[in-house]
């Protein structure tokens, strides 16, 4: 019988090695051995860990997947199996928001893309120019007020989003605070 602290050892290991196949681009934390720590959390078998690991995972991924965490849950009267079963419905809800997401975020990229070429049409020389034209009612106070506004674009956070962030922060001008 696996002991709780031979189980943790195990995920480490695996999670060691995961790392160690790309350690430039890989990161993972690890868990905690120390089972004065897991005692005091109430956990002392491999089944309180696992149990503990689904409501954990339940209660965040909730939020990923609806925007909220998931207060609502009776997780005392739920079985493992239970568990097991809302664990996968909020994995299924968590990957159709991320699907969403994307899409949404591509047509964000379309949409501003297209009104940056729609600006140059109008008369502005290249990108650059239709950048400047489109944030100059914009009061920039600082480089967070610049990433606000092409977050508000919905694009800040794709490649070209951050490379409109960048160019603006380095070439808007910049209000006094009053």
């Amino acid at each position: 019988m696996t002991t709780l602290k031979q189980h943790i050892e195990s995920i480490n290991a695996k999670s060691q090695a995961w790392i160690d196949e790309d350690p430039a681009n890989r990161w993972t934390g690890m868990i905690t051995t120390d089972m004065d720590y897991w005692a005091e959390q109430g956990i002392h078998t491999v089944e309180d860990y696992e149990r503990d690991s689904l409501i954990t995972y339940i209660y965040e991924g909730h939020k990923d997947a609806f925007g909220v965490k998931g207060r609502h849950y009776d997780f005392d009267s739920m079985s493992m199996d239970d568990l097991r079963a809302e664990a996968d419905y909020i994995s299924n809800a968590v990957h159709e928001a991320m699907e969403a997401e994307k899409k949404q975020q591509e047509e964000d990229l379309a949409s501003f893309k297209a009104l940056v070429q729609s600006t140059i049409d109008m008369g502005a020389d290249d990108e650059e120019t239709a950048l400047r034209w489109l944030s100059s009612s914009e009061k920039f106070y600082n480089s967070q007020c610049v990433e606000s506004w092409v977050w508000s674009h919905g694009i800040l956070f794709t490649d070209y989003g951050k490379k409109v962030a960048d160019y603006l922060i380095e070439n808007v001008t910049y209000e006094e605070v009053a």
